[in-house]
């Protein structure tokens, strides 16, 4: 029987805050993810009286529902980046992606954060051979920008790292790492608590109003006051709290699988390398042994329009199957789904607007980025008049179509559909000029 929660969850405490928030704080953070706690953690380390408030239960958003695949990047080329924004900043984003994973595991390893670190790299892989060519480009670019540890894949090398005739070989990303992000997210929520703050779960912000002498949070219950705020919501930003912010990211939903146990042995078959998988694909899957080493997990876009687990589950099973046919009757423990937050630019953004900070639009990559952003964003806080990241430069643009209500999802949906049937149209070409090649 499929459970609809998220696998990461199961057997974790949930911890609750039965006290009533203070009528005044310092800072007031709202979002207990990634970005909050990392935030909240960095200025009571600084002698600062915090708060975090959260509408749901602590841990229930994207922060424990991702894939637990600590990477560092972008989704943001090079090229595009120096088209857009200059040299410069091309090359600062480059670098800051590499110091968001330095950072993040650094915090894991130095408090010792029980969460599952495994030192396993990332392997993108090619679904075309142009896409091969591109990455090829891409890594060389790079690695001339700063130094990381990454390297190529040939086709004839795959089946050293995973057992499936999908790809036309890969980029591996040595240094990338996986974790468990429910563990990951208590143990920064554990952190924060020791260093004094307090956190407050079932507490949405209704509004934050500016007022002569700091803001006024209004809760569910009294309202607060505070010197500072920083809004770290992200994918689950409300436009009754910050229309400008939610005009400015996109909820985006994603959607992940966790297969019956296997085995360690089938999944060794299946993935001998023991990476965390990314395709280059439109519709991309990634996917990675669980922590265990007896279980697959896998996410896909099922949608790019809110659907619920049940409605996704098939799609995620095709998808499976798909890379892993010996995996056709499988049963499916979890199935579920959350939220990322995508600002239009396709970067994240630190920024100040109207007195109220902000840290979010990570796109899908935030386990190294967001306890690396809350930390600069809180830097922001306590030093205003300094530069502390090149995320402080991006653009967080706002769309005329979209007022906080992403309505026109579903029509996106069916675009992207059209770009997967070219994907696939592009991959049976190059398949059978490489059958008519060995014939």
């Amino acid at each position: 029987m499929t459970q609809f929660t998220p696998y990461w969850w199961q057997d974790q405490p949930q911890y609750r805050n039965t006290e009533a928030p203070p009528a005044k704080a310092d800072c007031v953070v709202v979002g207990a993810g990634f970005t909050g706690l990392s935030a909240a953690l960095t200025l009571a380390q600084a002698g600062r009286q915090v708060v975090v408030l959260d509408s749901e239960a602590i841990g229930f958003g994207a922060s424990t529902r991702n894939g637990g695949m600590l990477g560092s990047g972008h989704k943001v080329s090079v090229a595009d980046a120096k088209k857009h924004y200059g040299p410069d900043i091309a090359a600062q984003l480059h670098c800051e992606a590499n110091a968001s994973l330095a950072f993040t595991k650094s915090l894991i390893l130095d408090h010792n954060i029980d969460c599952s670190l495994q030192a396993c790299g990332r392997l993108r892989t090619a679904w075309t051979p142009q896409d091969f060519t591109a990455m090829a480009s891409a890594n060389t670019g790079l690695q001339n920008i700063e130094a990381f540890a990454a390297r190529m894949v040939p086709p004839d090398e795959m089946a050293q790292h995973i057992d499936t005739e999908l790809y036309f070989g890969g980029l591996l990303y040595e240094s990338h790492a996986s974790v468990q992000p429910r563990k990951l997210h208590d143990g920064l929520l554990q952190l924060a608590l020791q260093a004094g703050v307090q956190v407050f779960g079932e507490q949405p912000v209704r509004a934050v109003k500016a007022k002569s002498d700091g803001f006024c949070i209004s809760t569910k219950g009294d309202n607060i006051h505070s010197q500072q705020v920083l809004m770290a919501t992200n994918g689950y930003t409300q436009s009754s709290v910050s229309m400008f912010l939610a005009k400015r990211i996109l909820p985006v939903p994603s959607f992940i699988i966790v297969t019956q146990e296997l085995g360690k042995e089938v999944v060794k078959a299946l993935l001998p390398g023991g990476h965390c998988m990314v395709e280059t694909r439109q519709r991309f899957c990634y996917y990675r042994p669980t922590p265990c080493g007896k279980r697959i997990m896998l996410g896909s876009r099922a949608a790019l329009h809110a659907i619920t687990p049940q409605q996704a589950l098939p799609t995620l099973t095709t998808k499976l199957t798909e890379i892993f046919p010996s995996l056709k009757n499988t049963e499916i423990s979890h199935c579920w789904t959350g939220f990322t937050g995508f600002s239009f630019s396709k970067l994240p953004n630190i920024g100040c607007h109207n007195g109220i900070y902000h840290a979010m639009g990570y796109c899908g990559n935030g386990v190294a980025m967001a306890p690396y952003l809350g930390h600069k964003a809180a830097l922001k806080m306590l030093y205003p008049d300094q530069q502390h990241s090149v995320f402080e430069q991006t653009p967080l643009q706002s769309r005329i179509y979209h007022q906080g209500n992403p309505w026109y999802m579903p029509a996106v949906s069916t675009w992207y559909r059209t770009r997967d049937w070219w994907d696939n149209k592009q991959r049976a070409k190059a398949l059978s000029k490489l059958r008519q090649k060995n014939e």
